[in-house]
């Protein structure tokens, strides 16, 4: 008997050890296979890791991942897959990386190009967007704050200020229109709740297989619905006053359309982002894409210039991306990442030969208004004489619109080309508290506008520099009303100004790489937020997709690279997910 239970007590100790022996040998495994990053080589950075120009003999040998594009979302995701000790290589057609990070100094004047300030609590150490930079930069980037009252929004004599605090906020809203107090209350609620449950339900989704997608969207339709709809949609169910809904809306500006084309869920997240204030990186923009591309550098990657992509490689039997051409020559790859646009991958870098794969996507991209581009925009770069700092310009950011009717404004804008709905002006010198060391006596200010690509279009095939009369006199035009506009709301500027250059929507597309002058992308209306295609991973193999794949902007383009990621390496995720909370 003793003997009989003696046998039972070993036989189950054994089948425990043995339990216990797989379920850790298990855990190891899954530790050394997706939780254990492997160690960083440090390989040593070079002295410029933005303007590395390109040659075949700096190409890192055995490529995992080829990336074209420098953009915020190129550059993330070349990071987060070099972490991981994937071999990777970023191609930039540009003199230097960083897409729309980058700066550029002329006459002594150095200025920004598209990172203009960012919410999110991002100068908060421990929020989840300081987390998600901080990765890619390795902590090296700093934040500045911006004026209490980060916006300002304008129309003739009446003026708002969007300050950092949704409390104060609403207070002062409600006391400009005493008889909405509820409706305003509504739509701060709604914005909350669409942001904080509705859109990472809708990412989640994103990154299923479609069927999964579908029945997704089926059990949560009710729940999504919202996204199906456009701001003035929304704000039609909440109040009837019609100046509360342009004042609720002065920052469409920041995704290109106005409240009768643009998505709720844009709005929504554009209010959400800037709801505890506004920041701005010290040192310029310019320090984002430096640090994460010696971070590529140190763990082995490389960032290159000048290294214009013309094709990407697509083997013809198995429909799968191997390798790109620049300047004529192959460099080969496991897998493509492609952060310049859609309409410019599937359009321009996928060959003929392959365009059957996306041809149904191209078409939409081409024929549908919904979700083709809608604007462009135009930026005039000014410089300021400022010998004795005694200009007192602000860390805010002026919206300045003909009226509170954006629709309105944009469609008389349509119809004549010089009628400009709303206009930007921003000082980056005064938010960068280490511009003044950089360049002693100066100031610059940035004044941006609606473009349409129709308006310049006859002029695409002029030379860079050189275009036609007729394209210099417009641009002369505009320049023209957008110094009267900066003189009338900062008068102080008057006799001050030694330079001014503006860019129009043909000059995105040859500094930029943009397909017509989209600086936003596709159109950010319901029906592109519907579209399930718009995705990571796309119809050919191993070729994926980053940057405005969510949705527009530099915060926007970071998370679509962390997803692109995510999407290419489950370890990325595993070693990332701290970031999100």
């Amino acid at each position: 008997m003793m003997n009989t239970m003696t046998k039972q007590l070993n036989s189950t100790t054994t089948t425990k050890a043995i339990a216990t022996s797989v379920v850790a040998c298990g855990a190891y495994a899954i530790y050394r296979l997706f939780i254990k990053r492997p160690a960083c080589p440090n390989v040593q950075t070079s002295d410029n890791p933005i303007k590395e120009g390109f040659s075949m003999k700096k190409i890192p040998k055995d490529l995992d991942t080829i990336i074209i594009g420098s953009g915020i979302g190129g550059l993330s995701t070349a990071a987060i897959l070099a972490k991981e000790g994937k071999r990777v290589l970023v191609l930039e057609q540009h003199d230097i990386a960083g897409g729309n990070l980058h700066t550029f100094t002329d006459n002594g004047y150095e200025f920004d190009t598209g990172l203009h300030y960012i919410g999110g609590k991002v100068g908060v150490k421990g929020s989840p967007l300081r987390k998600q930079f901080d990765y890619v930069t390795d902590s090296q980037v700093e934040w500045e704050s911006l004026d209490d009252a980060y916006d300002i929004a304008i129309s003739g004599n009446e003026r708002y200020n969007f300050v950092s605090s949704w409390k104060r906020l609403k207070k002062e809203l409600k006391m400009s229109f005493p008889d909405d107090e509820l409706a305003i209350e509504k739509y701060f609620s709604t914005c909350h709740y669409t942001v904080k449950y509705i859109f990472p339900l809708y990412l989640a989704l994103k990154m299923l297989p479609e069927t999964l997608f579908n029945v997704g969207e089926w059990l949560f339709s009710r729940q999504l619905s919202i996204i199906n709809k456009t701001t003035k949609e929304v704000l039609d169910s909440i109040t009837s006053n019609q100046k509360l809904q342009g004042v609720l809306t002065y920052h469409y500006g920041d995704y290109g359309e106005t409240p009768s084309r643009g998505s709720f869920l844009m709005n929504a997240l554009i209010a959400c982002h800037y709801r505890s204030g506004a920041y701005y990186p010290v040192g310029g923009p310019l320090k984002i894409s430096e640090n994460i591309s010696a971070v590529i550098e140190k763990w082995g990657g490389k960032v290159l210039v000048r290294a214009p992509v013309s094709s990407i490689l697509i083997d013809d039997t198995s429909n799968r991306a191997y390798g790109v051409v620049v300047k004529g020559k192959q460099i080969l790859a496991k897998s493509v990442v492609s952060s310049v646009g859609v309409p410019t991958t599937f359009m321009k870098l996928i060959p003929q030969s392959h365009q059957s794969l996306v041809s149904k996507y191209i078409d939409i991209m081409k024929n549908d208004e919904e979700v083709a581009s809608n604007i462009s925009l135009m930026s005039m770069f000014v410089g300021i004489s400022d010998p004795d700092s005694s200009l007192n310009l602000p860390k805010s950011n002026y919206w300045i619109h003909n009226s509170w009717d954006h629709d309105q404004n944009m469609s008389d804008y349509r119809s004549d080309p010089f009628k400009i709905p709303a206009m930007f002006i921003s000082f980056s010198s005064a938010k960068d508290p280490t511009y003044n060391q950089r360049h002693l006596g100066k100031q610059v200010a940035l004044v941006i506008g609606p473009c349409s690509y129709q308006d310049v279009a006859q002029f695409e095939g002029d030379r860079v520099k050189h275009r036609s009369k007729e394209y210099v006199a417009m641009k002369v035009k505009w320049e023209e009303m957008f110094k009267k506009t900066l003189l009338e709301h900062f008068p102080q500027l008057e006799g001050k100004i030694e330079y001014k250059e503006l860019g129009t929507a043909l000059t995105n597309d040859y500094y930029l790489g943009t397909h017509k002058g989209a600086v936003y992308g596709l159109a950010h209306t319901p029906k592109r937020f519907a579209q399930y295609w718009l995705r990571n991973k796309t119809p050919v193999k191993n070729l994926y997709l980053s940057g405005q794949v969510v949705c527009c902007g530099v915060t926007g383009a970071l998370v679509g690279g962390y997803m692109c990621a995510y999407t290419m390496s489950a370890s990325a995720l595993l070693h990332t997910a701290f970031v999100w909370s």
